[in-house]
């Protein structure tokens, strides 16, 4: 009598276990299975121009343990994380594409979702690096350009640019295409390497007085990054703009550049 009754226990237990406990909901062989879905919960709308270098971007998933990846124009995918807000830092100038995908704990993976959004953070007539931020590894040759940002009636510049030699060489220096298609231009530099200071000065010189309006490169430079770190390039403070009647143009902003070296 005692068995019959263990047994009847045991069936009673098994059909009890069938009846409460409930199928994996992110198993894609249960009926109700819902795939991953991600949805952006703050940050840029689409289209909208943000006045700042940086934004933060949240977002959630359909379900809490999900993992998430995102990635900047086509700066490559990050790692699966689990935090649900991302900061975009060191943002350039012009149109960018913050692209998110989600991940259940299966694999499954959700359909890429993005936002476009364009960054205007620098009000011109400036100088700036671009692009604002590089990451690099050690010994690697990155490629910055010297950039004119919104001037008016640009005829000449001048700029100071300090940085580390000992953890920074710069390899060649190019002129940029801001003054070609405005007249004769002129470009020459000097690099005191045991100082780390690099001077440029272009113009632009012709019978009409020309001058250049708008956003263009002035200079390339060709940088090894040499240690690991952060490292800074920076202006002196002695930058002048000038117009075709060598009045001095008030510059409003002169923007860094930051190399991360790893």
């Amino acid at each position: 009598m005692k068995q019959i009754l263990n047994l009847f226990i045991f069936f009673l237990f098994l059909s009890c276990a069938d009846e409460f406990i409930a199928e994996n909901p992110i198993d894609p062989d249960n009926p109700d299975y819902i795939p991953p879905i991600v949805s952006f919960v703050t940050g840029p709308n689409p289209g909208e121009t943000i006045y700042a270098e940086n934004t933060v971007i949240t977002f959630s998933g359909n379900e809490s343990s999900m993992l998430y990846r995102s990635q900047l124009d086509s700066s490559g995918w990050s790692g699966w994380i689990s935090s649900q807000s991302i900061t975009l830092d060191y943002l350039d100038e012009g149109d960018h594409i913050f692209y998110l995908q989600g991940q259940y704990t299966t694999g499954d993976t959700s359909t890429v979702i993005s936002v476009p959004f364009i960054v205007d953070a620098v009000s011109g007539p400036s100088l700036m690096f671009y692009p604002r931020k590089t990451v690099a590894s050690q010994g690697e040759t990155i490629q910055l350009k010297l950039i004119a940002e919104e001037v008016y009636s640009l005829a000449g510049l001048e700029a100071s640019i300090e940085y580390d030699p000992g953890k920074l060489t710069i390899l060649e220096v190019a002129s940029g295409e801001i003054f070609t298609e405005t007249g004769d231009p002129i470009f020459f530099f000097e690099d005191k390497k045991e100082n780390g200071l690099l001077t440029l000065t272009s113009a632009v010189w012709g019978d009409t007085e020309p001058a250049f309006t708008g956003t263009q490169v002035i200079a390339i430079l060709d940088i090894r990054v040499d240690q690991v770190g952060n490292l800074a390039i920076d202006f002196s403070g002695n930058e002048v703009f000038r117009d075709q009647n060598n009045i001095e143009i008030q510059i409003s902003e002169s923007v860094p550049g930051l190399v991360i070296v790893n």
